[in-house]
């Protein structure tokens, strides 16, 4: 795909990498809830305190970071039909 000059990314590769991000932010969910999971029924014993909270902490920065992948995914989905409405109506 030949590029113009004002065009940084072609809208293919944009898309592309739309579809990869969000398969990624899935199988990232999926395997950080079986690890949630097996954490919370390993949980006996004398740490109990001090390993809840450094999951706890654990979990946070998590839905954090799972919170700006979705804003991501939602500015690369803005940003493919910005293309598409450029390409449509000419700028």
């Amino acid at each position: 795909m030949k590029l113009k000059k004002s065009q940084a990314v072609g809208l293919k590769e944009l898309i592309a990498t739309l579809v990869v991000a969000g398969i990624l932010i899935v199988i990232g969910v999926a395997v950080f809830s079986k690890v949630n999971n097996t954490t919370s029924n390993m949980l006996t014993g004398d740490g109990y305190s001090e390993a809840t909270s450094t999951i706890t902490n654990i979990e946070g920065t998590t839905y954090d970071s799972l919170e700006l992948a979705t804003v991501a995914l939602i500015v690369l989905a803005a940003a493919v039909i910005i293309g598409i409405l450029i390409r449509a109506f000419g700028a």
